[in-house]
């Protein structure tokens, strides 16, 4: 069922949380450590001389270097983006490059002592949820499948798993969902995803604008799909998020929009700008979104420049906006 946006009468004003470091050009995920602080991924893809980082932010906005990410001998490069902690600490990371890892990160007390290996060889790795002891990543494009549009898929890994290869097809033992792209006008798949308080895990088609509710068997496998709710078509639903009262919120990427989903799937759009630099704590091409304290917290990729963008150019602050939930 395609369920109306509900109309309201004032959108819920996007404020300015933080200003980030030069280091840090091309802000995308955030990930919760067990210790409660907020770690931020940043690919950097706006500046090649700049290679992934991952940064800690305080509840002021304070920003902090958390850590670089180990780069690939093959292209001298780490552009982190997905990044998800589990119980341990243990922080994995999406590697978003041509030949992408799904990387395992452990520290001991700030400082990285070991990484390794889960998964390599993806084309277009991005979400990533831990979930029950298992990683479920997605890729946003599959580019061997036999398809008329864009396939994309979601893939489950045990947190123990290491060095497993990717063919980027339908062979990958570990893909357990894939969907094809119909919209004509953007070719671009399942991006961002989340579990809601039942254990079924959401996704969202970033080109059809569509979020799927997957249900899943006790080993991680599909055994049924719903639609959750469908978006207006030029949003482009990246990151998405889930707070304690099982609402949903939805990152627009393309039209600077922040969307919620109730338990009822009643669509709202909490806030909408125009384009801009983001100065005053605006949208500006929100990539991702994490509820934090009381507030909802959201990062500004402000990169893309293509058509059904609102953002026209790339340029400083490099900023994180947020919106206050209490």
């Amino acid at each position: 069922m395609i369920l109306a946006i509900k109309a309201i009468e004032a959108q819920q004003p996007a404020k300015l949380f933080a200003v980030l470091p030069s280091y840090c050009p091309t802000p995308d995920a955030f990930a919760i450590a067990p210790d409660g602080r907020l770690i931020l991924s940043c690919p950097n893809f706006a500046d090649n001389n700049q290679l992934g980082v991952l940064v800690r932010i305080a509840e002021n906005g304070a920003i902090t270097k958390f850590a670089d990410v180990p780069v690939l001998e093959e292209s001298g490069k780490a552009q982190p983006m997905g990044i998800a902690f589990d119980e341990h600490g243990v922080l994995y990371v999406c590697d978003n490059q041509s030949k992408g890892r799904l990387l395992s990160m452990t520290f001991d007390n700030d400082s990285l002592v070991k990484t390794e290996v889960v998964a390599y060889n993806f084309k277009s790795i991005n979400g990533i949820r831990y979930h029950e002891g298992a990683l479920y990543v997605t890729q946003t494009s599959l580019p061997k499948f036999n398809t008329k549009g864009v396939s994309s898929g979601v893939y489950r890994f045990n947190s123990s798993d290491r060095n497993i290869k990717m063919n980027n097809d339908a062979t990958d033992a570990n893909l357990i969902y894939s969907e094809e792209t119909k919209n004509p006008d953007r070719q671009v798949g399942i991006d961002g995803l989340v579990f809601d308080q039942d254990g079924h895990l959401i996704i969202g088609n970033l080109g059809d604008a569509r979020l799927t509710k997957l249900f899943l068997s006790k080993d991680g496998s599909v055994i049924k799909t719903e639609l959750y709710a469908q978006l207006p078509l030029n949003s482009a639903p990246d990151g998405i998020h889930t707070d304690n009262d099982g609402n949903i919120y939805v990152a627009g990427f393309a039209q600077n929009q922040i969307f919620k989903i109730d338990q009822n799937k009643e669509v709202q759009l909490l806030a909408e700008y125009p384009d801009n630099n983001g100065a005053n704590g605006e949208l500006d091409q929100p990539a991702d979104l994490i509820v934090y304290n009381g507030k909802l917290v959201i990062s500004n990729f402000d990169l893309m420049v293509t058509k059904g963008m609102k953002n026209s150019t790339h340029s400083k602050p490099y900023t994180l906006s947020y919106i206050d939930l209490k």
